[in-house]
């Protein structure tokens, strides 16, 4: 295994995360018999109340495995809660055992995943899988074989649709019409035709996340967050990273920042502009954050004049789940994997998000698919969610690193290109955007406090990380938190956040037009000889 910019990997041999967080519980059996007994005794006497029919227990509303009628009959309801049941007691049962944290983490993911799978809806006993299976004769249950037996020999990790020519790239979604001007190893450069007769002189550059597929942010039309900033007057371009593969493994977060750094000279080459804004989303804002304070170390003329953050974790200690899980032999096992293949592959990739939500991700299109023996709905944000990318082994590592030590909090105490990294010396104006129910990256990490220098305006949706890009203009449950950045705490922050009514995405363009100088007769984008929009790179597999 080679040497790495962000240090080595450790060589000794480390036990297994979850067998040592199993291996603790065991240990407990014996230290406090007296806490496993009281749950248990508290369990066995919910489970009699669930079977005889006296535990209340409300079904949480919305949640779709449970909303067939079927489910009102006594012994559905029964059924269910006896589910519930051991689940009542269990967060003071886990609180109470003596261990260290990330082993308490480590065991609540794993109940969690235990009590998502076996819940009543994944069985036979699902009222509507029974009726399907009722008024088929059986054929839904002999749809569901088959589509299981497809499933496993083609090696899917998850029940997914089948995609298929419903939505194509560049004629259903990623259609924002524009070219492709310039085509590098890592990335393409695509410049969108603008959409009014004048346009601001200042362009606006968006950096994806190398993570997934850049097409989120141009899904549909009518879902365009690109085709909204046309529409708005703004000269929009943006980088399609490259799938990797294992030739790239090199490619670190110094790669992929000096490949932005290209990518905006040519932007404004291109367009004749002295500065641009700039746009990140998710691990693309950490790219284009990373962009901004290595441009300011090493001294280079401005380029830049204002900074938009989507979603992204300025504080890199994410205590999400899969953060939690990951301790230092499941890191250890993933840069080996990585290292050995040179990448890490779509699949696994995929399924790391997936069993976030595995009651949404895994069990319920399971069920619908095996189940139900239907075919699962074919939505852009399903075929844009499946089509996953490869990640070169430097850029997991890197990316780890980020993870484990979080030198962002650190001026100085990360080197990139040469450069001591401090994003507290960036002094752009900034425009933050979170989401509160943003399961990949919270909210919190992505508060910039004093982390980032400038005058800083944060935003807070109330979705998730998907989600919360989608949300056009009309959208009619759209409502967001705005407010100044004035204090280094988020809680504090969101004491005295403005309540707004309807899409961010207005107050975002209304924000960079500020930036964006004044306006100028549109240009068109003639062919530069690398094809029209959305480029090859966005389609490579």
């Amino acid at each position: 295994m080679p040497e790495h910019s962000q240090g080595r990997t450790r060589q000794s041999a480390i036990g297994r995360d979850l067998s040592q967080s199993l291996l603790a519980l065991l240990r407990s059996l014996s230290q406090q018999p007296c806490h496993h007994a009281d749950y248990l005794l508290q369990t066995l006497g919910k489970a009699l109340q669930a079977l005889l029919g006296q535990l209340d227990i409300d079904v949480p509303e919305g949640d779709p495995r449970f909303s067939h009628p079927g489910w009102q009959a006594t012994m559905p309801q029964r059924i269910l809660q006896l589910w519930y049941a051991w689940q009542q007691p269990l967060n003071a049962w886990l609180n109470g055992l003596e261990m260290a944290e990330h082993e308490r983490a480590q065991l609540s993911w794993l109940l969690e995943q235990v009590a998502a799978a076996v819940a009543p809806s994944n069985s036979l006993l699902n009222p509507e899988v029974l009726d399907a299976a009722r008024q088929s004769r059986g054929h839904s249950l002999c749809r569901g074989a088959h589509n299981l037996w497809t499933d496993l020999a083609s090696g899917r990790p998850f029940a997914q649709p089948n995609l298929d020519t419903r939505h194509l790239l560049g004629r259903d979604i990623a259609c924002s019409p524009g070219q492709v001007i310039a085509r590098h190893a890592e990335f393409e450069l695509l410049c969108y035709q603008p959409l009014t007769d004048r346009v601001h002189n200042t362009p606006l550059l968006i950096v994806p996340p190398p993570i997934n597929r850049f097409y989120l942010l141009d899904l549909t039309p009518d879902t365009s967050l690109i085709r909204h900033a046309l529409q708005q007057g703004l000269q929009v371009y943006l980088i399609s990273w490259r799938n990797p593969n294992p030739s790239h493994c090199n490619w670190g977060l110094g790669r992929y920042v000096s490949a932005s750094q290209r990518a905006l000279s040519e932007c404004l080459q291109h367009s004749a502009s002295p500065q641009a804004t700039l746009t990140g989303v998710c691990s693309g804002g950490l790219i284009a954050a990373l962009l901004c304070a290595w441009q300011q170390a090493a001294g280079r003329p401005s380029q830049l004049n204002a900074l938009s953050l989507l979603v992204t974790p300025l504080d890199t200690r994410l205590q999400t789940d899969l953060m939690r899980l990951s301790g230092p032999a499941t890191r250890q096992r993933l840069r080996q994997r990585v290292w050995r293949d040179g990448y890490l592959d779509a699949r696994s990739s995929g399924a790391l998000f997936g069993w976030m939500r595995p009651e949404q991700l895994v069990w319920i299109p399971a069920v619908t698919r095996y189940g139900l023996g239907r075919e699962l709905k074919d939505c852009p944000v399903s075929t844009w969610g499946h089509d996953h990318t490869r990640l070169p082994a430097q850029l997991v590592e890197d990316l780890l690193d980020l993870f484990n030590r979080d030198p962002l909090g650190q001026p100085g105490s990360l080197q990139l290109n040469g450069e001591a990294i401090d994003l507290s010396a960036v002094t752009l104006p900034s425009w933050h955007l979170a989401a509160r129910r943003d399961h990949i990256v919270p909210w919190q990490n992505t508060y910039p406090g004093t982390r980032l220098g400038g005058e800083k305006v944060f935003n807070l949706c109330h979705s998730g990380h998907i989600q919360g890009l989608l949300c056009p203009p009309g959208h009619p449950r759209a409502h967001f938190q705005h407010g100044q950045v004035t204090c280094a705490s988020a809680d504090a922050w969101l004491a005295t956040a403005e309540a707004q009514q309807g899409s961010w995405w207005l107050a975002w363009t209304g924000w960079l037009k500020r930036y964006s100088g004044g306006l100028i007769s549109a240009p068109t984008h003639a062919d530069g000889g690398n094809g029209p929009a959305p480029g090859q790179y966005v389609q490579q597999q």
